[in-house]
């Protein structure tokens, strides 16, 4: 042992892959003090974590949360610096609540699995939502991807594992996963039920203007759940957070009254729907997988209404999705604006230039680098029947150029917009 001013320093060899031990043994595992719940997948992590924790406050109990929006309780965040934060942050905050709440969310990334961050925390359910194209800068192949979402589940410590195992991945793992433990959750597939131990199968779906009806069967019992949010992928994601609130012995009856008095999430489908203006959306989709996803439940939910999709892509990421993305964007929206996304030190012509190359009709293609300026052109040029999509963003407050966050907030920009073009708009509630 050396000592530097008489502070004795101890060296570990591979601290990296010790940290998460050494952190849980100095805060007295605070993980088996409350019930953890991780939720995993490409897309869906923000909005399953933050549905389990509106489901908690809607019945009345208080919950912790960690993850893309922020760390802390529910309606009362500080801001995150990653999805998933450090090993040591992740144990401080544990022992920091578990005497304040029984339960807490944490969204667990891809990085944050092959970092070894949530490595000695004891999870009562682990939740994967889906496996899509992302994050390949890193891991560098969907393989490797698989197998690092994949160790959520089999080389840490899970009590319950959640499934959509309408996700082709999903259905491949369930067939390996012991059923003791393993809970499917499906959109008219009862064949996953087999390989559970319990199940959650919606068998018929009735889409409103403002609301979607969930006709679903499950383990624990049959119901009706109604929901004001947008798209099958969300449907997938309420019965995701469904299935974890009735595991933890929350009763269906409860769970069916107060579903409809769940609200989307802050940059996750985000509708502002103004009286007498176009619909806008904003959502954090930005990937090519959540972009198909978004668009298609725009259309499918407002099918006689042109569609303006405004996107970018982040540079110093996977630039194999660029192209992908704006082959998407094309052949689903009516008109399409390319603009800026977090260009960093990424030349933001170059990022528009690929994804440019997955377009064909160069007619629908309007490209604006500049974000405000590119919806502010939208707003003044759409008519009051159609939609406006913001993709990309979600609730980023910000615009990474070179090495600079600069002030910036889609939500924003859409409020100043609307207060210019007319003083007395009233934005309804969105149910």
């Amino acid at each position: 042992m050396n000592y530097i001013n008489n502070i004795p320093i101890i060296s570990f060899f591979r601290l990296s892959q010790q940290l998460s031990n050494l952190a849980e043994r100095f805060y007295n595992k605070p993980s088996s003090r409350v019930k953890v719940i991780g939720v995993t997948g490409t897309n869906g992590k923000t909005t399953v974590t933050q549905l389990i924790n509106q489901w908690h406050e809607l019945l009345g109990d208080k919950i912790a949360t960690m993850g893309t929006l922020g760390n802390g309780f529910h309606k009362s965040l500080k801001p995150s610096d990653n999805t998933t934060a450090s090993t040591i942050d992740i144990q401080s905050f544990l022992y920091s609540v578990s005497d304040k709440v029984a339960s807490v969310t944490m969204e667990v990334s891809s990085h944050g699995l092959v970092q070894n961050r949530v490595k000695n925390i004891l999870f009562y359910a682990a939740i994967f939502t889906n496996l899509t194209q992302d994050h390949l800068d890193y891991h560098k192949n969907m393989k490797t991807y698989e197998l690092a979402k994949r160790s959520f589940f089999t080389d840490h410590q899970v009590n319950k594992i959640i499934l959509n195992a309408n996700d082709k991945y999903a259905k491949k793992w369930l067939k390996t996963f012991s059923n003791k433990y393993t809970i499917a959750v499906t959109i008219q597939d009862s064949t996953q039920k087999k390989y559970s131990n319990k199940w959650i199968n919606a068998i018929d779906i009735k889409i409103f203007n403002e609301k979607i009806d969930i006709n679903f069967e499950s383990s624990w019992g049959d119901g009706i759940l109604s929901t004001c949010l947008i798209g099958k992928f969300n449907i997938e994601n309420l019965l995701l957070a469904l299935a974890c609130m009735l595991e933890m012995n929350y009763k269906l009856s409860d769970l069916i009254k107060t579903s409809l008095e769940l609200q989307p999430i802050y940059g996750r489908m985000q509708k502002f729907n103004i009286i007498n203006k176009p619909i806008v959306i904003i959502d954090y989709a930005h990937t090519p997988d959540a972009l198909k996803k978004s668009l298609n439940a725009i259309k499918f939910q407002y099918s006689k209404k042109k569609i303006w999709c405004i996107f970018g892509c982040g540079g110093e990421r996977d630039y194999k999705k660029r192209p992908l993305m704006g082959k998407i964007a094309e052949k689903i929206a009516d008109q399409i604006i390319i603009t800026n996304d977090n260009p960093r030190n990424e030349n933001p012509n170059q990022i528009i230039k690929d994804i440019k190359s997955g377009c064909i009709q160069n007619k629908k293609l309007i490209i604006i680098p500049n974000r405000k300026k590119a919806i502010s052109y939208v707003f003044f040029h759409s008519n009051i029947d159609d939609i406006i999509f913001i993709a990309g963003k979600g609730h980023e407050n910000y615009q990474i150029i070179g090495d600079q966050y600069i002030n910036y907030s889609d939500q924003e920009v859409v409020l100043n917009l609307l207060e210019k073009k007319n003083d007395s708009c009233v934005i309804k509630k969105n149910c």
